[in-house]
């Protein structure tokens, strides 16, 4: 798989002050940016076609963006979710299988690898999960005995969850991906995350393989919080 798509576009109004004039993906980590540190990353593994989709402060993200990835705007980032910023990428990808990843996350330098090497493309899609206990904020995965997804949302009790999805998908089949996104908003579903349309496509027999992250460390940042985790996390590294 050449080809990598990181959703960027949200407010990130969690994040304030902290994001009130920076976009979330260009918050440090160490000594760069955590979409620096994704390209790298990605590039690293031999995904060399890379496409960050963008909304708020885009202009900055293109900047540090460069020549590494092309950019596409999402002009409706105020009103839909991450599943809406994904479906910019409909026409430009619907037949290219592509790691898909939120901006938002970081990871270790051995996740990446690790989760590319287990990846099956026969599956419709492939998630990155931590099965470590999980809290109310997580989006939380169901799973059958086959590590299949039946459902990912934040609303699923912790009991029954099985862990939580970082973030972190590779979209085998992204015809089937889009067109269950378009279904979804058409019915009006803008602000719905992108594991709604994955939840639906689990409900109607499309093989969605749940893969764990084998303990290395990651963070989703949505609170200031998650940022301050995810600099210790990752203090002991330096390029």
């Amino acid at each position: 798989m050449k080809t990598a798509v990181i959703v960027a576009a949200g407010l990130s109004s969690r994040l304030y002050p902290l994001t009130e004039t920076t976009p979330k993906c260009l918050l440090p980590i160490t000594n760069e940016k955590i979409l620096e540190r994704n390209l790298r990353l990605l590039k690293a593994n031999g995904i060399e076609n890379i496409f960050i989709v963008t909304g708020y402060l885009k202009h900055m993200i293109e900047e540090v963006a460069g020549e590494m990835a092309t950019t596409i705007y999402n002009p409706y980032f105020k009103y839909c979710n991450n599943m809406g910023s994904l479906y910019c990428m409909k026409n430009l990808l619907q037949e290219t299988p592509f790691i898909y990843l939120h901006g938002d996350v970081v990871y270790s330098e051995k996740l990446l690898p690790t989760f590319l090497q287990g990846m099956e493309s026969s599956n419709a899609i492939d998630l990155a999960i931590d099965f470590n206990e999980v809290d109310e904020e997580a989006m939380k995965v169901r799973i059958n005995a086959n590590n299949e997804l039946i459902e990912s949302n934040k609303e699923i009790s912790l009991t029954e969850s099985a862990g939580e999805w970082i973030g972190l998908a590779a979209i085998h089949k992204p015809y089937t991906v889009f067109n269950y996104i378009e279904e979804a908003l058409v019915d009006e579903k803008l602000t719905v995350y992108d594991t709604y349309a994955f939840t639906n496509m689990a409900r109607d027999g499309h093989k969605i393989k749940c893969h764990s992250i084998q303990g290395e460390p990651w963070s989703e940042i949505d609170f200031i919080k998650d940022y301050e985790k995810a600099k210790e996390l990752f203090a002991h590294e330096s390029i």
